[in-house]
């Protein structure tokens, strides 16, 4: 059976997802769709607006296996990310990886990478490096192409393609060029109703019930009967968990550089909310993301040793259809990591992290389902 990996984040599935997801299993000419998604945290540094239970539901209308990217790479940036859901899907004995980019041409992206390699030696990176000044801003200054810089799909293609060339995978890297709303676009498509995540979240807190119709109907059922959340329902917790930190507990914590830990612990006690919040820490050097990633950091209490050297001890899967069942039973023996369906205490030790997020994220939710009473959920045949 041949497999195609998507590495995603579904938050939530909505239409342009089910194009990636049909597009991918045409070019790639596979049997089985595999998501390899992000948990109930994502990579811009920010709780899902559903848990990763309902999520997974949503998308195995549509593909085939649903496997949780673990928590480390989740909540990290590109290069991390990318990283984890390439050796995922390598340890999945996946034959494509197949992601959306704003340039949709695979030669582009490998010609990109070449670019940055050469930058990257240069001794003008390593002085700039001395200079403080970040590795996606000296590539932006140095390259001389610019335009594949330019776009959030484009950056996390040049990482997918990286690692696979780098650790010489037999993965085969492909690209379906992103259409109609991109990625950070805050308004609804109101045309083709293929509307970016980022506006589809916006407009369910902002109480519009046009967002639907950018969304299957799984998705628009479960969505809107669930209670969706955002930083705000989690702010205070956020301050308490800070409040109560020691400067040396915080310093220790996964991004933490710099003596950040001192403006938060300051800027905390007079923020009212995590919008006003990241206002006080956001600076030329530290973004938004970068902020919201360090903030979950320390809310889930990861810490710098917990990253480094990170390897997952087994692979943990969401949710399969019949298809996907089949495809696991053909490459049981072929995996290196034990393939987890359903937590209890014997395994529970390979998913700390994720286990101890969603344990957070159901208590701010209310909901009830866990890692441990939460079977995989299984797709029945039409």
């Amino acid at each position: 059976m041949k497999s195609v990996a998507l590495i995603t984040e579904y938050n939530p599935f909505h239409n342009g997802h089910v194009y990636h997801a049909e597009s991918s299993r045409e070019i790639a000419d596979s049997d089985v769709a595999i998501s390899i998604m992000s948990g109930s945290f994502t990579m811009r540094g920010e709780p899902a607006i559903l848990n990763k239970f309902k999520r997974a539901e949503m998308a195995i209308q549509y593909v085939d296996l649903v496997i949780e990217l673990p928590l480390v790479y989740a909540i990290s940036s590109g290069d991390l990310f990318a990283k984890g859901g390439v050796h995922i899907a390598e340890h999945l004995q996946c034959d494509a990886l197949s992601f959306g980019s704003e340039s949709g041409n695979i030669d582009d992206i490998k010609n990109a990478i070449k670019q940055i390699e050469q930058v990257t030696n240069d001794e003008r990176y390593q002085s700039m490096i001395k200079e403080g000044k970040s590795h996606p801003r000296i590539i932006a200054e140095l390259v001389q192409d610019t335009n594949l810089l330019k776009g959030s799909n484009n950056l996390l293609a040049i990482e997918y393609v990286k690692h696979i060339m780098q650790n010489n995978l037999s993965i085969n890297p492909l690209t379906i060029q992103r259409k109609d709303n991109m990625y950070l676009d805050p308004e609804l498509n109101k045309t083709t109703h293929i509307s970016s995540a980022t506006s589809i979240r916006n407009a369910y807190f902002n109480d519009e019930e046009n967002y639907k119709f950018s969304l299957p109907e799984t998705s628009y059922e479960i969505l809107s009967q669930s209670k969706g959340l955002n930083w705000e329902h989690f702010f205070p917790l956020l301050k308490w968990t800070i409040l109560r930190a020691t400067h040396d507990e915080l310093r220790e914590i996964y991004m933490m550089t710099e003596g950040l830990e001192f403006k938060i612990k300051k800027d905390i006690k007079e923020s009212t909310s995590f919008e006003t919040f990241v206002k006080h820490l956001k600076s030329k050097r530290y973004t938004w993301t970068r902020i919201q990633r360090l903030l979950t950091a320390i809310l889930l209490n990861i810490k710098t040793e917990d990253v480094l050297n990170y390897e997952p001890s087994a692979i943990r899967v969401l949710a399969m259809s019949q298809k996907g069942q089949a495809y696991l039973k053909t490459i049981k023996d072929k995996c290196p990591l034990p393939i987890i369906t359903n937590v209890n205490k014997q395994s529970a030790s390979y998913f700390e992290n994720e286990i101890k997020a969603t344990e957070l994220y159901q208590f701010i939710s209310g909901d009830t389902a866990t890692d441990f009473n939460q079977p995989v959920h299984i797709k029945k045949s039409k």
